[in-house]
């Protein structure tokens, strides 16, 4: 199998949660990585998403299809961000940016497309630990929705 190049990891600007819309393509599905800030003043296009990682950043993800998850609105985290963060239950102060990696235009049914994107799901697994240790070790914890919620089990 040939070398797999890869994109550069470049982040869309921070864009609020009820305009996630705007970043939307019909290109797709693309293969790609997410980040979810909290912010209570709006970015500026200065801060960015990726490499200097704010501490307002609260999850990263990484999905086969940027615009369902996240950019659709149905997600499971949202429960948890709630949840987390009870004074904001109209996600007011939640943003999102995108990270597109491949786009798989013709679906992933193809013999060619599945062997792609088996290998560039690694990628996208490896973007998602990497951006979360990076955060980590630059904030002393890891993002506030990195883990999912704990259950508490009685003896």
């Amino acid at each position: 199998m040939p070398i797999i190049e890869v994109p550069k990891v470049k982040f869309s600007k921070w864009v609020n949660w009820r305009d996630r819309p705007d970043l939307k393509r019909s290109d797709g599905p693309w293969l790609g990585v997410y980040v979810w800030g909290r912010f209570r003043r709006p970015p500026s296009d200065s801060v960015k998403p990726y490499p200097k990682l704010p501490s307002q950043l609260i999850y990263v993800g990484e999905t086969k299809h940027i615009d369902t998850r996240p950019l659709s609105g149905k997600h499971h985290r949202l429960v948890h961000y709630r949840d987390t963060f009870s004074e904001d239950p109209d996600l007011e102060l939640l943003y999102v940016a995108v990270c597109r990696i491949h786009p798989f235009r013709l679906g992933y049914h193809s013999k060619k497309a599945k062997a792609l994107y088996s290998r560039l799901r690694v990628y996208t697994q490896y973007v998602e630990a990497k951006i979360y240790w990076e955060y980590t070790k630059t904030w002393g914890r890891p993002p506030a929705l990195h883990y999912k919620k704990k259950r508490i089990f009685s003896e």
